[in-house]
């Protein structure tokens, strides 16, 4: 999943502007694999578990002093604008914050935030995308 441009990115009770672009991604981290004995390729896979990760890039036109601690976790909330194939709508799942880090060049600096989504049970996902009301 990948949100251009959000509206509003909020984690807790900050509001983290010049947000350009989110992330999401899905990978699994405990792959099963069984081969047969007649051949090289695969006869079975599945993911018996899984993680989400999310990234989000932050533009900064100014010194920045602060920006979330790792460890810290709290529920993150990206609202979208209405486009021409998304109407308002509502990313949230509550997550980790695994790191920080910053590019720098002459032209920009950007800041770069790791998170980590928790699901409060293990068996639901732990994004939610909903209609913005």
């Amino acid at each position: 999943m990948v949100v251009m441009r959000p509206r509003e990115v909020v984690f807790g009770n900050a509001v983290w502007g010049g947000v350009e672009r989110v992330a999401i991604d899905r990978s699994g981290t405990r792959v099963i694999r069984e081969w047969g004995g007649g051949g090289a390729a695969l006869v079975f896979a599945d993911v018996g578990a899984y993680q989400v990760r999310a990234r989000v890039w932050q533009s900064l036109d100014r010194t920045s002093l602060g920006g979330p601690p790792p460890g810290e976790m709290d529920e993150l909330r990206i609202e979208l604008d209405a486009g021409s194939d998304v109407g308002r709508r509502r990313v949230r799942f509550d997550a980790v914050v695994e790191s920080v880090t910053h590019e720098v060049s002459d032209y920009r600096a950007l800041r770069l935030i790791s998170l980590i989504a928790v699901s409060e049970e293990g068996d639901e996902d732990p994004v939610v995308v909903s209609d913005a009301s």
